[in-house]
């Protein structure tokens, strides 16, 4: 071959070369650094089962662990968060920036998340996996905050309604309006009404709570709005027995109270209370504890808010949230009057019932100014709380508080 014909085929080759498409492998991640926050999205939190707990989801991202006693995660004397070894009275709660307070069972200064909003009714929750932002209004945020926000009403008028079916009597309603733009200004809201009704999938009893919520969003200028929150809840659970890994182990997972319905499960409550235990029961210490014949939570709560978020400048902005939340429970306990060593018991009954009867009464209100300039986000606030809580309690069925 002459050189001119080598270089003739050395170049053939360089363009088939270059006219083939190379191969390519990419691979791609996505890194959250440790105390950053992330978010978790109504479109993630609507694959659960309609009307379950939107921590159920939170369980999912590493570090976090959700427990409880019924599937939906409802039950609130069961429930329980924990983040990055904290508990939940260590975790703050926000929802639109009103404070939640602990949501811890019977609290002192606020409402359980899943009583304050219907998930399905939650755009999205920003989760602090770290010590909690100063902005964030909580005294519990020392292992990280969960930030509730609440959706929007939408542009176009429309509503929806959904039912759904589960075993154990389970269903659960919801129906929402949205009155779309009313105005040229743009002023808009949603009303909306959740009923969630199961029975316990173990012993006797139902999981029940009703919700109404309503939102109203008026639009100021092209980047300023003032907006509303409103929130009743209405809720009535018979709660799950407590157990422990002994109790599971001796007793299995079917552990309940005594409560049935009938007379009967008042008289093995009351043989048990007498010290008559099932031969099951060698061996277990602290026999009372799962000697209890019915516990319950009866809890009506009103949650409000009124938030101005106005941009003063292109660089300036100024939020300021109004907010009130007041409080009725009633929680009860029948248990051997031994379990209870403060009662004195004139009638000789082996059980009384201790009915407790907490009652809250919060206003608030928070300012604060952002300014951004450069790569700076520079910021400044106050927040105000008067909490008035009260917890009186009695004890019923002969027994007398001492």
């Amino acid at each position: 071959m002459s050189r001119a014909q080598a270089a003739s085929a050395s170049g053939h080759d360089n363009a088939a070369a270059a006219n083939l498409s190379p191969e390519e492998i990419s691979v791609q991640s996505h890194y959250v650094p440790r105390g950053a926050i992330a978010s978790v999205t109504q479109k993630r939190m609507a694959l659960e089962v309609p009307g379950s707990n939107p921590l159920k989801v939170l369980g999912e991202m590493p570090g976090v662990m959700f427990q409880g006693n019924d599937a939906q995660g409802v039950d609130n004397w069961s429930a329980q968060l924990f983040m990055h070894g904290f508990q939940q009275s260590e975790i703050g709660a926000t929802l639109d920036g009103i404070p939640l307070g602990e949501f811890t069972y019977r609290n002192y200064n606020g409402l359980n998340p899943i009583q304050a909003i219907s998930s399905e009714n939650v755009a999205r929750i920003d989760v602090s996996q770290s010590a909690g932002a100063e902005a964030v209004a909580s005294t519990s945020n020392l292992g990280g905050a969960l930030q509730y926000r609440s959706s929007d009403p939408k542009d176009k008028r429309g509503g929806v309604i959904s039912q759904s079916f589960g075993s154990y009597a389970a269903y659960h309603t919801f129906i929402r309006f949205d009155s779309g733009r009313l105005n040229k200004t743009g002023t808009k809201f949603f009303a909306s009404y959740m009923r969630n009704d199961t029975a316990q999938w173990k012993g006797y009893g139902e999981q029940f709570v009703q919700q109404v919520n309503a939102k109203l969003v008026q639009p100021v200028g092209d980047s300023s709005e003032i907006s509303a929150f409103f929130d009743w809840s209405d809720l009535h659970q018979n709660n799950y027995q407590s157990e422990s890994p002994a109790v599971l182990a001796a007793l299995g997972d079917r552990v309940t109270d005594y409560t049935n319905g009938g007379i009967s499960g008042y008289e093995k409550a009351t043989q048990v209370a007498l010290g008559n235990y099932p031969a099951s029961y060698n061996g277990l210490s602290g026999k009372r504890d799962i000697a209890y014949y019915d516990g319950g939570t009866n809890q009506v709560d009103y949650l409000g808010g009124l938030k101005a978020d106005l941009a003063i400048t292109n660089h300036l902005r100024w939020t300021t949230t109004a907010y009130g939340h007041g409080e009725e429970a009633q929680t009860t306990w029948t248990a051997p009057t031994s379990e209870y060593s403060n009662m004195v018991d004139p009638s000789g009954s082996p059980l009384a019932e201790v009915v407790k009867e907490p009652m809250i009464r919060r206003f608030g209100v928070m300012s604060a100014v952002h300014y951004d300039i450069a790569h700076n986000h520079l910021g400044a606030g106050v927040w105000y709380e008067n909490n008035h809580y009260d917890s009186a309690h009695e004890c019923l069925r002969g027994a007398e508080c001492g």
